[in-house]
């Protein structure tokens, strides 16, 4: 079953800890009525022994369990802190243990939620580098300041990247909560939960929480609905106003109300959100699932597709492909269903290396799947590595002649082996040695690129000590006159 903790942590704020708690357990009693069935995701409230927590005003609160004894979770909810004398968040070097755990659950999948300042905790777990986030708007400047790597949004009110979330809004675990149960339980729950805790009895959002509510506004619902129904006709501001009966300046002015959202980017999404359905649930083409969704070209659709899901769309239908099925179905959605077997023998003999298939069939040819000794070996969740490109691993150090031989081996469809400089996660440099193996299916269609990577770190060291060793060494054989050679390295 699906498991939420939300963060118990001394010093929050109590009533952002109290408010995550009350608002899951009043969704998820809700959503159990409404599908009379069982419970869908357990709660726990957690400090790091188990000890109950103080909040800023002194206030205590009692915890259901420890995070040390927590060895896997779905999501984990962290409220803001109280302010510390100057109004800023206050310093959280002393939560390593918890900043710890949390990174160690989202390394194996749990969702990691922050409200307001609960994304500095993030920040100190490492989980902000080189994520998009947001925090409160006044605390901006702070959080890029403790933590330079991170891309930090001024008035953005949630933003998930990779399965971080931060929200910055005035009730922004309110935002939170909604939003884990939307991405955990889907969109159905999600209206449940949101008429259950931020509506009122008229049907009204007593509180918006940014984007999760934008289906219970009617007006926003009947703009999904002509957007959705204009399917591959052309679809204007203009048109969209006049169905709904408005003029354009009222529409730019309710949809910036209601979603924060211009009319133009609204039309987007509403058919992106149509395409990413078509992705997860059809064998279409990225150019048929572009015309579907109601854009005037492919490449405008895939420019689009990135700018609001931050990956091509071939990439998305590969994580969905792995979020929803084994791995053998994963590669006989399009692949020829005989070879499955071969895949799996060259993937379990090399299991003690790192292995990769990367699909050729798609942009920019990213890996759709990674073994376990990769994601050991390079400190990156599975979630990170499926969609990119294996070239992630050489960071920003570009200036490698074996990349030059690799794209041209790529290029031919021929095997190669080459050592690289390649990056772990945490910036640690060590040497790959990297073979490329070209698989095709029976009619001789390239299907796969299979990688297998090994860490041959200590080896290149040892070469390059011998290598100056033997330098040094021909700096003390005598040259022609029978003298020796100076060597700067030998001199007194």
């Amino acid at each position: 079953m699906i498991k939420i903790v939300v963060a118990g942590i001394s010093g929050c704020l109590g009533s952002a800890f109290v408010g995550l708690s009350d608002a899951l357990a009043l969704a998820r009693d809700a959503m159990t009525r409404a599908s009379d069935g069982d419970a869908p995701f357990t709660l726990l409230t957690a400090s790091w022994n188990g000890a109950s927590i103080v909040d800023g005003y002194g206030r205590s609160f009692a915890v259901s369990a420890a995070m040390e004894e927590i060895s896997a979770c779905d999501a984990i909810l962290t409220p803001g802190f109280f302010p510390d004398d100057s109004g800023g968040p206050p310093q959280l070097s002393h939560l390593g243990c918890v900043a710890g755990w949390m990174r160690r659950q989202h390394a194996h999948g749990a969702l990691v939620c922050g409200a307001g300042t609960g994304a500095f905790l993030l920040g100190e777990a490492g989980l902000l580098d080189g994520r998009r986030c947001t925090t409160h708007w006044r605390l901006i400047d702070e959080l890029r300041r403790r933590y330079p790597r991170a891309d930090a949004a001024r008035g953005a009110t949630l933003i998930e990247d990779r399965r971080v979330v931060t929200a910055g809004a005035p009730l922004a675990w309110l935002d939170i909560a909604l939003h884990a149960i939307r991405s955990l339980c889907g969109e159905a729950a999600a209206r449940v939960a949101a008429e259950f805790t931020a509506i009122d009895h008229g049907g009204r959002a007593a509180y918006q929480p940014g984007a999760h509510l934008s289906g219970l506004d009617p007006f926003l619902l009947e703009a999904e609905r002509i957007v959705r129904q204009a399917g591959d006709a052309p679809l204007s501001t203009l048109d969209l106003a006049r169905g709904l009966s408005t003029s354009e300046r009222t529409l730019h002015r309710r949809l910036k109300q209601a979603s924060g959202e211009s009319p133009k980017t609204f039309i987007d999404r509403v058919r992106i959100e149509t395409a990413q359905t078509l992705l997860e649930t059809t064998l279409k083409s990225v150019k048929e699932i572009a015309a579907q969704a109601g854009f005037v070209d492919e490449a405008c659709f895939r420019r689009a597709f990135r700018r609001f899901k931050s990956m091509s769309p071939g990439a998305y239908r590969s994580l969905a492909r792995m979020r929803s099925k084994t791995k053998g179905q994963m590669f006989a959605i399009s692949k020829s269903p005989e070879l499955i077997p071969d895949i799996l023998t060259k993937i379990l003999d090399s299991c003690v290396n790192g292995v990769t298939l990367a699909d050729p069939d798609q942009e920019d040819s990213p890996i759709v799947y990674a073994n376990k000794e990769f994601l050991r070996m390079t400190g990156y969740a599975l979630e990170e590595v499926v969609g990119r490109n294996c070239r992630m691993l050489q960071g920003e150090d570009r200036n490698q002649e074996q990349r030059a031989q690799l794209r041209e081996a790529i290029a031919k469809r021929e095997p190669i082996k080459v050592t690289l400089r390649n990056y772990r996660r945490d910036g640690e440099m060590f040497y790959n040695r990297l073979a490329i193996e070209p698989l095709f299916d029976a009619n001789g269609r390239l299907i796969y690129f299979l990688g297998v990577q090994y860490d041959v770190t200590s080896q290149a060291k040892a070469e390059t000590e011998i290598a100056e060793l033997k330098a040094k060494l021909r700096a003390l054989t005598p040259d022609e006159s029978g003298s020796l050679a100076k060597s700067a390295d030998f001199s007194p």
